[in-house]
């Protein structure tokens, strides 16, 4: 019993550090560019001290949680939890950071919204460095929107969080380059700071979800994750299966919408994504749609090899499909594009 105090008494312990320890590195990061074009050498030199020492301290914590680890097994466990009032807590905790860059952030979320099941601590790390990106990337005076909402998945209902921000500069080029710095580890990561991306998109992962990155807007970037409701069993990746994302995208949709106005060019949009998950029939079925631009994502596991038949059997079925929006038959453009994630 008492061995079994002090492990909940360490646990506690390691928790209250890690989050802190975690926000701070988030913040020494985002003050780093700052500091390394500044012109008082002394003043940068005592920021290089103290971010060095901080990587330091970081470095020795991880190591320490390891041993830990070893010796007492997994600190922390999946739970049902309100992902609004991880949001809420994440935001308060970066308040200095948007001050500093003059940034508003909006969150918005559908009604009735289902908790997730993940690891809350985790998943708070996760928030706190895809939030730090945007404060990082985000022009002065702009707004961070943080949208949450529940989607359907595969192995049941699920919830989606998407961080919004400005990118003038982010391309399609950048879009989809940009996992392959997540998962080569020899590849140029500056990019992201903090723990990193890839370590965010395992994270994700491990939880039985996905992390994805899209183009909303011209000038806009967004970095989105779902997350089930439930408790899902995440099975080791069969030797030489890969996950790949397929990009769908109605060329004419501004005609369309022109034509048929907001509403019905939505209710097109939907029907269609109804009808691209019900094609697909794959592991890590994400399914996602993006009104602005009228493009349906979805990400998908395969053999290696086998995506460009997937996609394939997709763009067939939806190149014979009439849509109808009432009586009217509407005609649709479509345009594709296979990218790897992993």
């Amino acid at each position: 019993m008492k061995e079994s105090k002090k492990q909940a008494d360490l646990k506690c312990i390691i928790d209250d550090i890690a989050i802190p320890l975690g926000v701070v590195q988030e913040g020494m990061n985002l003050l780093k560019e700052y500091f390394e074009k500044h012109h008082d050498l002394k003043k940068k030199q005592v920021f290089a001290s103290i971010h060095t020492n901080m990587e330091r301290v970081s470095a020795l914590f991880k190591g320490l949680c390891e041993s830990v680890d070893e010796k007492r097994g997994p600190l922390q466990t999946n739970v049902h939890f309100d992902i609004l009032q991880q949001i809420q807590s994440v935001c308060a905790t970066h308040d200095q950071l948007f001050l500093q860059k003059q940034l508003r952030y909006r969150v918005t979320a559908s009604a009735d919204l289902p908790k997730a099941f993940a690891n809350p601590d985790q998943i708070f790390v996760v928030l706190s460095h895809l939030c730090s990106n945007a404060i990082k990337f985000a022009p002065r005076n702009t707004e961070i929107e943080i949208r949450v909402k529940a989607v359907n998945l595969r192995q049941g209902a699920g919830v989606e969080i998407n961080i919004v921000n400005d990118a003038p500069n982010f391309t399609e080029k950048d879009r989809y380059q940009i996992f392959e710095k997540f998962y080569n580890p020899k590849g140029d990561d500056s990019a992201s700071s903090g723990l990193g991306l890839a370590v965010c998109r395992e994270i994700i992962q491990k939880s039985g979800g996905q992390l994805w990155v899209d183009i909303p807007e011209k000038g806009k970037v967004s970095f989105a994750f779902i997350l089930p409701c439930a408790d899902v069993m995440v099975t080791a990746r069969p030797k030489g299966q890969q996950t790949y994302k397929y990009d769908i995208t109605i060329t004419n949709f501004g005609e369309l919408k022109e034509a048929l106005g907001t509403d019905k060019s939505s209710q097109l949009l939907h029907n269609i994504e109804e009808h691209v998950r019900r094609l697909v029939r794959y592991p890590i079925d994400v399914v996602a749609t993006f009104e602005t631009s009228g493009i349906i994502s979805t990400i998908y596991e395969t053999q290696e090899g086998h995506a460009s038949s997937v996609a394939t059997r997709i763009s067939q079925k939806l190149g014979g499909e009439h849509f109808r929006i009432g009586k009217t038959n509407v005609s649709v453009n479509f345009k594709y594009h296979l990218s790897v994630l992993q």
